[in-house]
C-alpha cells in the first residue's frame, strides 16, 4: 500500500506542499481542499485514510464510477486476461473483472458455506448470458480460497487492471464492467456480486453518461 501512494505523492509531495502534514485528494488522487473533501455531494462517496508517517493522506472515493478508457488500454486488458485465464474475448462481449487487491480488515476472515453458495449461485447465473466474458483477478492470490473452488482465479499481468481502474486498495474487493467501446462502470469497495447481474441487463443504462 505505501509503495503505491509513494509512487502517487512523493515524486511532488514535498515540492508541491513544503511542510503540510495532511492532504486531500478526490477520486482522481488529484490534490482537493479539506471543505471539498467534507463537502456532501450526490454521489455516494467514503472516506479513506493513509499515515505515512510524515504524512496523512486523505482519499474521497467515488463507489460508483463510470468512464472510458481508450482503444489502446482496452486492448492491452482483452490481451492480459486472455493470456492469464487462457480464453478468447468476442468483440462484442461485456467484460466482468471481479478485482481482489489482496487481504484486509474486510476480508481477511475464513468465509462460509453461505459465502461459497452465494459465488457458485451468481456463477451459474453470469454464465448463462451470452456475450459476456467473465473474470476473477487478484493481485494476490492468498484469500481467494474462501470463495469456492468453482472460481477460477488469474493474476493481474503487470497490475495494469489495478494501475487503470483501482490504483489505491478499496477495503473487500471491487468490479468493473468494460463494454466493447471501452465504456465501463466500476463500484470501489465492498459490493453485492448479485448486483452484476442486473447492470449486464440493462447496458444502456449501465454505461450511461460516461465521459
Amino acid at each position: 500500500m505505501k509503495r503505491i501512494l509513494i509512487l502517487f505523492f512523493l515524486s511532488f509531495i514535498y515540492n508541491s506542499f513544503g511542510q503540510t502534514r495532511e492532504i486531500y485528494l478526490n477520486d482522481d488522487l488529484k490534490n482537493i481542499s479539506e471543505s471539498e473533501f467534507n463537502e456532501n455531494t450526490k454521489e455516494l462517496t467514503y472516506n479513506l485514510q493513509f499515515d505515512l508517517d510524515t504524512l496523512i493522506v486523505n482519499v474521497k472515493v467515488l463507489r460508483v464510477k463510470k468512464g472510458k478508457i481508450s482503444k489502446q488500454k482496452l486492448d492491452s486488458i482483452k490481451t492480459n486476461l486472455s493470456k492469464s485465464s487462457g480464453k478468447e474475448l468476442n468483440e462484442s462481449d461485456i467484460i466482468v473483472i471481479n478485482y481482489f487487491p489482496g487481504l484486509d480488515r474486510c476480508n481477511s476472515g475464513a468465509g462460509s458455506s453461505f459465502l461459497r453458495e452465494k459465488y457458485s449461485r451468481y456463477l451459474r447465473k453470469i454464465n448463462k448470458n451470452e456475450n459476456v466474458s467473465q473474470f476473477f483477478v487478484y493481485k494476490t492470490i492468498e484469500g481467494t480460497k474462501k470463495y469456492g473452488r468453482k472460481l477460477e482465479w488469474i493474476p493481474d499481468i503487470g497490475n495494469l487492471i489495478e494501475k487503470i481502474f483501482f490504483p489505491i486498495h478499496y477495503n473487500c474487493g471491487s468490479f468493473a464492467l468494460i463494454d466493447e467501446n471501452g465504456n465501463y462502470y466500476l463500484t470501489k469497495g465492498e459490493y453485492d456480486i448479485e448486483k452484476i447481474i442486473d447492470l449486464i441487463k440493462d447496458k444502456k443504462k449501465t454505461f450511461a453518461n460516461n465521459v
